[in-house]
């Protein structure tokens, strides 16, 4: 029997993925179909095959492209007792979610810090929002309160966001790379400056540490907790 995670991010997400299972499950194999498309058709074709399935599925209320597909997914999985499903928001929003996100980030006196003490402010509010299970008009709300596109779902709010608030560190992530930061142990990142700073100067972490405190902390705990990982 082999137990597999499949997801359809590619790039950052599936990085991200892989190393968290690397750290926390090594025996799980990792694979990213790429797509929802192709996902959702990888999922069709599982039988009864003495295998387990995690997959990691996004659940972003306001788009509607990802909602169609969650309902084609719940149709595949009829009847298939080894498949698990893992829903989070996004994977940018489960590292805008960690609570110590802004710590690890930014030293004490980061300059970088109180230059982006709106984008921190903004993220508050937008893992508050989806973690409370805001309403359609709380979501338009903020949207129209911090000058985000109407048609602009969560989930780019959430990358774009991420990636304003890590770039020029160590933690810097967007659509093609996850921070290195995130998924090393502390130093190995070989462009480092003197002059660069982080809240982890400190107190270093291996990535095992990182990994285990990004999950424990974070909107992943309970999506993990909920299928019995």
């Amino acid at each position: 029997m082999s137990t597999y995670v499949w997801c359809e991010d590619s790039g950052s997400g599936y990085a991200f993925w892989n190393t968290v299972f690397k750290i926390m499950y090594p025996e799980f194999i990792v694979e990213t179909k790429n797509s929802n498309t192709r996902l959702n058709k990888a999922i069709r074709q599982i039988s009864d095959d003495n295998n387990l399935y995690y997959v990691i599925v996004d659940t972003v209320l306001d788009n509607q492209d990802v909602l169609r597909e969650l309902e084609r997914l719940k149709r595949s999985i009829i009847g298939k007792n080894n498949i698990k499903v893992i829903k989070i928001h996004s994977f940018e929003f489960s590292l805008l979610s960690f609570e110590f996100l802004e710590k690890w980030v930014f030293a004490e006196n980061d300059d970088l810090k109180e230059q982006r003490k709106d984008k921190l402010e903004v993220r508050e509010k937008l893992v508050k929002l989806i973690s409370d299970g805001g309403t359609a008009d709380e979501l338009s709300l903020f949207k129209s309160m911090y000058q985000y596109q109407s048609k602009m779902n969560t989930e780019k709010i959430a990358a774009k966001l991420l990636t304003e608030i890590t770039r020029n560190t160590g933690f810097e992530t967007n659509k093609k790379q996850v921070g290195f930061c995130f998924v090393n142990s502390c130093c190995e990142w070989d462009d480092r400056q003197e002059n660069d700073l982080c809240g982890l100067d400190d107190k270093r972490l291996s990535v095992s540490e990182k990994i285990e405190q990004m999950v424990n902390h974070s909107i992943l705990q309970a999506a993990f907790q909920e299928v019995g990982l």
